[in-house]
């Protein structure tokens, strides 16, 4: 079942994400800007998105995936403070760092996923 859902097109960073992911026994899916939010799994509990990518970066986005009661979490290679209130109050539970995403995904996973349920 479906777990985490990214919206990662950046080959390096959807593979790194995806091994993380994988060693922590989470299934995901890869993602693009033509997928119907209406067909995620059901069992959803997260998003990945990259900012940086400008398919993804919309406000637009971010609020239907909140909508959808996915945790969401934005990530870009830097982070302004503009940038991060703007994605914030569109409905990312985190926005950090590429470089704090792929460290920290076990902890991330562990806190907005495990501790829900």
């Amino acid at each position: 079942m479906i777990e985490v859902i990214l919206f990662v097109k950046d080959f390096e960073l959807g593979s790194k994400l995806s091994s993380a992911c994988a060693d922590l026994d989470r299934q995901i899916e890869f993602t693009d800007e033509n997928t119907n939010p209406d067909k995620f799994s059901q069992h959803a509990k997260m998003a990945i998105v990259d900012l940086d990518e400008k398919v993804f970066s919309s406000v637009g986005l971010v609020s239907e995936l909140k909508r959808k009661g996915l945790k969401v979490i934005g990530s870009m290679g830097s982070i302004t403070n503009r940038e991060v209130s703007k994605f914030r109050s569109a409905g990312c539970d985190l926005v950090v760092t590429r470089a704090s995403l792929v460290k920290n995904i076990p902890n991330l996973i562990f806190e907005l996923i495990d501790t829900t349920i």
